[in-house]
């Protein structure tokens, strides 16, 4: 049984165009084309601590109850 050499060409190319991709983002050449950053700002009215969450849904379950 003989293994066509196209396989093993083909992996090659894989690797060496992988390797060069790896290579040129870790120089710098794609700058930021990998990578996300997330900015976000959290202001401190906008925190819901876990009593407020647990009051707004006892209020939201019981204003369901009153218009029954």
């Amino acid at each position: 049984m003989e293994t066509s050499r196209h396989i093993y060409f083909a992996i090659l190319a894989f690797t060496v165009l992988a390797a060069g991709t790896l290579l040129l983002e870790h120089t710098g050449f794609f700058a930021g084309a990998f990578r996300t950053e997330i900015l976000a700002r959290v202001d401190a009215g906008d925190v819901v601590s876990v009593g407020e969450a647990v009051t707004a849904r006892n209020v939201a379950a019981s204003d369901k109850a009153s218009a029954r």
